[in-house]
């Protein structure tokens, strides 16, 4: 048996907590709910984990996944659960795609909305940063590879590459000034 979940379905039912555009919760909604047509606001987040050397880890998203599947990622990214705290999800998160258990640092956030093949993204997504000098292996169900990149290496990429990554990663580098702990 697998130590890895299973993503079949992206646990279409699971429960997210919505918010407003400023990220305060206001209620909750299936996942399913909160990402088809124009969706609706939820809670999510995204973490930059660096190694001990100031590199960050990316991730390319699994081909399995709904929405922007085959796109390179943050190093860990998903919701915020009801009874969670953003790092507590994180937390869990790193756990569970990268086999990392590590603490992060809450940047703040931000709201964005992003289409994708009729879902979308319509998010309040906080921003943290952690490091782990642990190995990282990642979970192949929902990570087809992942790398290390110099940040400022990450930001070339973006900029001439910008449809190969997700939108909030774009958006987080933009908006926040990142540097290892």
């Amino acid at each position: 048996m697998s130590k890895w979940h299973d993503l079949s379905g992206e646990q279409k039912e699971q429960i997210l907590i919505t918010t407003d555009e400023n990220g305060k919760p206001i209620g909750q909604a299936t996942r399913n709910d909160c990402h088809k047509g124009s969706g609706k606001t939820h809670l999510a987040f995204v973490a930059f984990l660096f190694d001990g050397e100031g590199n960050i880890y990316i991730q390319k998203r699994s081909q399995q996944k709904s929405l922007w599947d085959g796109h390179w990622d943050v190093s860990i990214v998903s919701h915020v659960l009801p009874g969670e705290t953003v790092q507590q999800a994180a937390q869990r998160r790193g756990m569970e795609e990268l086999g990392v258990d590590t603490e992060f640092q809450d940047l703040g956030g931000f709201f964005y909305f992003a289409q994708y093949n009729g879902n979308c993204e319509n998010e309040y997504c906080h921003v943290l940063i952690g490091k782990s000098v642990e190995e990282v292996i990642h979970n192949p169900v929902e990570i087809e590879e992942i790398k290390k990149i110099k940040l400022e290496d990450l930001k070339k990429e973006v900029k001439n590459k910008k449809d190969k990554f997700t939108p909030w990663l774009k958006i987080a580098l933009e908006k926040f000034a990142l540097s290892p702990l």
